[in-house]
């Protein structure tokens, strides 16, 4: 993965204010200093809260893909994403996809009755759970998939251009780790909420 001329700059985005890392105390490394999201005016403090940051760059990612893939390609972001899973596994089912992008079951049943409309998939029945559909790509499905396979790399490329490429290989190794770790994080809100209560406020 190359680092493209005319790179994007790391410099904060237009109209906001880029992440910058805590600062360092004398013998703490990074790893034991962790982010502190407060600032003093008690609200959380975007440049250090990462859950905003994820947001914002995955709402824009999706929302400018969305709007590529539905003007030239005649397909929804949703539509993209479980052709992406089609072309790796040979069938999918709703709670697989559920599982794996986080979408609601009922979006995820419509999204398959848009691509068996579009003739991009047909349905087989497990035959071990009669409930069970599987969805299978279809030739054209597959030639769909194909086709905006390209500019999605190439955002990718673009969006990473202003890492080297042993940034980009970590970054992608901590977004890996980060995702496994989200079952944690949902036991611990529930351990919390259980303990504190769900209007709790901590004090500064």
């Amino acid at each position: 993965m190359a680092k493209a001329k005319g790179s994007v700059s790391t410099a904060a985005p237009t109209g906001g204010r880029g992440m910058r890392a805590p600062r360092k105390r004398a013998g703490v490394t990074p790893v034991q200093q962790p982010l502190v999201p407060e600032n003093p005016t008690g609200g959380i403090d975007l440049e250090q809260y990462v859950p905003a940051y994820l947001t914002f760059t995955a709402t824009k990612l999706a929302s400018g893909a969305a709007a590529v893939y539905r003007k030239y390609y005649g397909v929804g972001i949703e539509v993209w994403r479980v052709l992406v899973m089609l072309a790796l596994e040979e069938k999918v089912s709703v709670n697989m996809v559920c599982k794996l992008i986080g979408m609601d079951k009922g979006s995820v049943s419509r999204c398959f009755k848009t691509m068996y409309e579009k003739g991009f998939i047909t349905f087989s029945v497990d035959p071990d759970d009669g409930r069970v559909r599987y969805a299978t790509l279809t030739p054209a499905g597959r030639a769909k998939h194909d086709e905006i396979k390209a500019v999605a790399l190439e955002r990718q490329r673009v969006l990473l251009s202003c890492l080297s490429d042993a940034e980009a290989q970590t970054f992608m190794g901590l977004l890996l780790r980060v995702h496994a770790n989200l079952p944690n994080v949902e036991k611990a809100t529930q351990a919390y909420i259980k303990e504190k209560g769900p209007k709790a406020i901590t004090s500064t």
